[in-house]
């Protein structure tokens, strides 16, 4: 990885002036330039597991997930000590670190993984979520990669 990329990896996400607990949003991740890194079953599995245990030492919450070949869609629940910027800047890294160290066993380092940018929507109604997180983890069959969501392997959700 070079030094640009490197210090944008790790850069801080500043978060608002005003933590709000329990706020939700869907974030939608790209890879670099919408590599279908995941297709690769080793590095779909890495990827799987940090996002498992990224952030064990906050209280900010997925909620629902699904990694695609080239993104990685959240339901996300901000905590009380981790806003939702916060957390995402800790899912990038944690999956990229993970998914780096697989690759270098397998073909090499990648690099970055995921674009810089990402997109995040608020999700306002609290009833809504579940509706969200049902829609994060059915994309697989909307895009056509499985004829049902429950065969696709790289999805959870705390309503399942």
């Amino acid at each position: 990885m070079n030094q640009v990329a490197t210090k944008k990896l790790f850069q801080q996400v500043a978060c608002p002036t005003e933590n709000h607990p329990g706020e939700l949003s869907w974030v939608s991740l790209s890879t670099v330039e919408n590599e279908n890194w995941f297709v690769n079953s080793t590095l779909a599995a890495a990827a799987a597991k940090s996002l498992h245990t990224c952030l064990e030492h906050t209280n900010a919450q997925v909620l629902a997930w699904v990694l695609l070949p080239d993104q990685l869609q959240i339901l996300l629940q901000a905590g009380s000590n981790c806003c939702a910027q916060e957390a995402i800047r800790k899912l990038k890294v944690s999956t990229a670190i993970a998914v780096n160290k697989s690759a270098h066993r397998e073909m090499g380092l990648i690099g970055p993984l995921w674009h810089y940018n990402y997109q995040i929507q608020p999700v306002y109604r609290r009833q809504c979520a579940q509706q969200v997180g049902m829609n994060i983890i059915r994309q697989p069959q909307r895009l056509g990669l499985v004829d049902n969501y429950c065969s696709y392997p790289y999805w959870n959700s705390i309503w399942t």
